[in-house]
Formats: C-alpha cells, sequence, structure tokens
C-alpha cells in the first residue's frame, strides 16, 4: 500500500484492515514514497518523519510492516520499478496492490501500467464518488487492454485527508478524530505542518 503518508491518519488503516480481511492477505506492507513524481510540490514532513509516523500508527498492528523501499529522495520512484524489485526479491510472494478507485480511471497515464499489471494483483478501494458500476466497467476496460487483474475493494466512506489535517494543525483546530493519538503526539512534538506541541505549552504555563 503505497503512498505519502504525510501524515498517515484513521483512514490509511482502516482501508488496510479491509484489504487484509476481505482479501485474507498474510501481511500489508506499508509504503511511503520518498519522492513521488506526481506529487512534487505537496511533501510537507520530509521522509523520516513520516517513516516514524508511520511505525507509531501501526506499532501495535501486527498485519502491518513498514516497507522502506522507496524512502530515497534522490530520484523518483515508480510503481512498476517498485513492484519488479519486489517480486525480485521475493519470487515466491504474490503482491497485491491497493489503490483508489479513481486512480483506476487516471491508470493509463501511470509509467508502464502495462508492467504493473503483469507483476501484481490489483485492489481498488470503491469511494461514493464513482458508482460501482462506472468502477467495474472501468476494470474490465483495463483487464481487457493490459491483462491486469483487478479486485474491488469495500471500503467505508471516510471524509479524512492529509491535506485537511494538515491544514487543520496549521490553523490551531482539533485532528485528534482523523490520526492516532501517538501520530497527533509526535507531529506536536516536532512542530510538523505548523503545530505546537501542546504538552510543552502546558508546563510552559
Amino acid at each position: 500500500m503505497g503512498g505519502t503518508f504525510d501524515p498517515v491518519h484513521h483512514a490509511h488503516l482502516i482501508l488496510a484492515e479491509r484489504a487484509y480481511e476481505q482479501c485474507a492477505l498474510d501481511e500489508i506492507w506499508m509504503l511511503p514514497n520518498g519522492n513521488p513524481p506526481h506529487k512534487r510540490d505537496t511533501r510537507q514532513a520530509d521522509m523520516e518523519c513520516r517513516m516514524e509516523m508511520l511505525r507509531l500508527a501501526i506499532q501495535n498492528i501486527p498485519y502491518l510492516k513498514l516497507c522502506d523501499m522507496e524512502r530515497s529522495a534522490s530520484a523518483y520512484h515508480y510503481t512498476y520499478e517498485t513492484l519488479q524489485r519486489l517480486n525480485e526479491q521475493h519470487p515466491d510472494t504474490v503482491f497485491y496492490f491497493i489503490m483508489g478507485a479513481d486512480s483506476l480511471f487516471e491508470f493509463d497515464n501511470w509509467k508502464e501500467p502495462g508492467i504493473i499489471s503483469r507483476e501484481c494483483i490489483l485492489l481498488a478501494a470503491v469511494r461514493d464518488h464513482h458508482a460501482r458500476q462506472q468502477v467495474e466497467k472501468r476494470i474490465r476496460e483495463l483487464e481487457e487492454r493490459y491483462g491486469a487483474e483487478i479486485h474491488i475493494l469495500d471500503t467505508p466512506s471516510m471524509d479524512i485527508a492529509s491535506a485537511d489535517i494538515r491544514e487543520s494543525l496549521s490553523e490551531g483546530k482539533e485532528v485528534a478524530h482523523m490520526l492516532p493519538k501517538a501520530v497527533e503526539m509526535y507531529i506536536r512534538q516536532k512542530g510538523l505542518y505548523g503545530s505546537k506541541d501542546r504538552t510543552a505549552g502546558a508546563q510552559e504555563r
């Protein structure tokens, strides 16, 4: 499950949980992207901070693992290259790649969609803004075009986005309902996204 995780939040964890349960997976590898080509100007926290937030978020969930294969910020990381490397390193493993259903409609624009389709099984998380019928039609198109194997992942409607969390933190708004407590504490201790450490403030008073 790839992403910038800037920061990781409850919706990410619920999506991973649903994939684990619905597809009877052995593990979910959380794959933070150090330098995503499609988000060149939006990253707010550095890679080490984002990885530490992920560690804190998944520390008590045994089937969630942190994968640091894309941690380098020196070059862009493309999904097809990462999947090729994973399959080379773990030849006896079947990999699934979790994506939002909206990504299916942009899949033709991804770098080497044919290779991605050969290297993994795609799991598309259905969200409210794409009707299931539209998603199923799109899946049939991609299966025919690339020989992909794509399954629909049923997920609850979760109105949480990392960008909203960053904005709320910068404005001093409450975010406890959107992300794990340990992650919020780390953000405030580090002063990420323009936040402040409430604990430190209380001690000063």
